[in-house]
């Protein structure tokens, strides 16, 4: 089993902390790749993140997701998907296109998971 002990906080190791806090700047570029099984599903729990986290009324929330009937599945992912801000982070761009979309990008090679075998 591998060892991640240090990945929280806390972990007592001041001096690896010290490096981290010395202002340099690194950019990483971070990929997510799902499959969206149930659109109404996606959408509820959307909708629930927009009504629990701000004060929009029923008809702000599907202005900004679409209705549950039609729901904007790019909106709800990145609702879903994204904090509103990570600690000691800057978010410089945001990017979600279907995987057959034109203008994506080239498809990665697959990892082994656990998903069904889509062959």
């Amino acid at each position: 089993m591998a060892d991640n002990s240090g990945w929280g906080l806390g972990n007592g190791n001041a001096q690896a902390v010290g490096a981290l806090v010395s202002g340099t700047q690194q950019e990483y570029w971070f990929s997510l790749r799902l499959r969206v099984d149930s659109a109404a599903q996606l959408w509820q729990a959307a909708a629930l993140r927009c009504l629990s986290q701000s004060d929009l009324s029923q008809d702000e929330v599907e202005d900004l997701i679409g209705p549950i009937e039609d729901p904007s599945i790019a909106d709800c992912l990145m609702m879903l998907a994204l904090p509103e801000r990570l600690p000691g982070c800057t978010r410089l761009d945001t990017a979600l296109h279907p995987v057959d979309h034109p203008g994506s990008p080239a498809r990665a090679a697959r990892e082994t998971s656990d998903a069904l075998d889509e062959s």
